[in-house]
């Protein structure tokens, strides 16, 4: 009886039969198949799992995004409520920074501005923290800082991720903006207030000088009326008497004389100066009589000069009153000013 055949080496060649020992045995075929299946299923398991790690990132990524949009819409919100003051607003956005952060539950926050604190209620100076200079008008006025209470893994900037830092920078340079246009709005309202109060002043002021132009009006109205009793009850009675005593004075002047005492309270002195402010006063003086009714041979006499002067005189006040035409009588014309 022949021993037991030992087991045939696959690929070592022909047995003693002569047969082949083949390498694509339908067993081996199936192992090495389930071998590469398991390989690939690996390798999908890899990248499924990769993919979710990169989608839960992007999850993570696009939730921290909402949140700081959350927050500038949010920050928008408050500064435009115009019936806020600035103080009110810089604690409702200080408030709000806490929820916009990686760690809403361990961060606070604080704002030093203008001499003021506004924190939330669980601040803390802590170790891990962030801080951005708050500027107006080209000068630092504040600092705002946001810390975690509690120790978190490193990221961009200690604990903070490269987000945030962008973050409180916008929320630092929108505060810095209020805080420009809050004090516009405070100086221009206190313009408006004291440009108020000036035309108050003004028109009280006007208020006090119409009753001075009236009482100035009054007096005026009653110096005329005092001027003119004591012209008609005491100098031209005075006159009279002068006259009818044959006084050694000439009546001409005395004719004169009591003509310009008549004409103390006629506007004629006046209307002649604002019609020719150029007039000289022997002018004047000539234009007076001629308005009296004296004729050119009686002004000479009067002031001693030669009546071809008072004829130049005449010739000088016509041109000077504009009185082109010759058929117009000089003493007429002054009659009527």
């Amino acid at each position: 009886m022949d021993p037991c055949p030992l087991p045939r080496p696959l690929g070592r060649g022909p047995d003693k039969d002569g047969d082949i020992i083949r390498n694509n045995d339908p067993e081996r075929l199936d192992m090495e198949a389930l071998l590469k299946r398991n390989q690939e299923l690996e390798q999908l398991e890899r990248e499924h799992s990769r993919m979710e790690q990169a989608l839960k990132r992007q999850a993570s990524d696009l939730k921290e995004r909402i949140k700081e949009i959350n927050c500038l819409y949010g920050i928008s919100k408050i500064v435009e409520q115009t019936d806020l003051s600035l103080a009110a607003i810089f604690q409702q956005v200080v408030d709000l920074i806490p929820a916009s952060w990686q760690y809403p539950e361990i961060t606070c926050a604080q704002l030093l501005i203008n001499e003021q604190s506004y924190r939330t209620g669980n601040y803390k100076n802590t170790f891990w923290k962030q801080r951005a200079e708050v500027v107006a008008y080209g000068q630092t006025i504040g600092v705002l800082t946001v810390c975690y209470i509690e120790k978190r893994p490193e990221r961009e900037e200690g604990p903070f991720l490269a987000e945030e830092r962008s973050l409180i920078n916008a929320i630092a340079e929108r505060l810095g903006r209020t805080s420009e246009r809050k004090q516009a709005e405070k100086s221009l309202s206190q313009s408006e207030q004291k440009l108020k109060e000036q035309n108050l002043l003004l028109k009280d002021k006007n208020i006090a000088l119409r009753e001075v132009m009236n009482q100035l009006i009054t007096e005026k109205n009653s110096l005329e009326t005092k001027v003119m009793a004591n012209v008609d009850q005491l100098l031209l009675p005075l006159l009279k008497k002068l006259d009818n005593k044959g006084s050694t004075i000439d009546r001409e002047y005395l004719a004169l004389l009591e003509e310009n005492i008549k004409q103390l309270t006629s506007s004629f002195g006046t209307q002649i100066s604002k019609k020719v402010p150029r007039l000289t006063p022997r002018e004047n003086e000539i234009c007076n009589m001629i308005r009296s009714g004296l004729s050119s041979k009686e002004v000479a006499k009067l002031l001693n000069i030669s009546y071809r002067s008072v004829e130049t005189y005449r010739n000088y006040i016509r041109k000077k009153l504009g009185i082109t035409n010759k058929k117009v009588n000089l003493a007429t014309y002054l009659s009527t000013l």
